[in-house]
């Protein structure tokens, strides 16, 4: 009997898992849930990886002390497009463009507050991953 129960309880938690994200407007969630990283006055970071033609806008605040940051890209885009786009605690945009394979990109000082971060995935499969780090 107890063999029975181990064997059927977890397929039973999966089918209830598959029915009960059904509903959920996030499309990297549940099967391509990113890992997010959010430390105040320090770094944020986002990965999230195997992503097969996502369409989604996922937006995240994170707290700056200072104005100045540089994003640290590392992406790999078979297809679709990705967009960063960074708001200071004006609203003003610091960055808006795609999140580049590599090389460190130094947007222009902002307000130091609560900034908003806006990734944007058109159709997109890859790998995605970026920090935001503040210098």
């Amino acid at each position: 009997m107890h063999t029975i129960l181990r064997r059927t309880l977890p397929a039973l938690g999966l089918a209830l898992l598959a029915v009960g994200c059904g509903s959920d407007t996030n499309a990297l969630a549940p099967q391509f849930q990113p890992e997010v990283v959010n430390t105040p006055n320090v770094a944020f970071s986002f990965q999230a990886t195997g992503l097969a033609n996502v369409s989604d806008d996922l937006v995240y605040t994170w707290s700056v002390s200072s104005g100045s940051i540089v994003i640290h890209p590392a992406t790999t885009t078979a297809s679709g497009a990705l967009t960063l786009n960074i708001k200071d605690a004006a609203g003003t945009l610091v960055y808006n463009g795609p999140i580049p394979p590599s090389g460190d990109i130094t947007p222009p000082n902002g307000i130091a507050g609560p900034w908003k971060v806006r990734v944007t995935f058109a159709s997109y499969t890859g790998t995605i991953n970026f920090a935001l780090q503040m210098q």
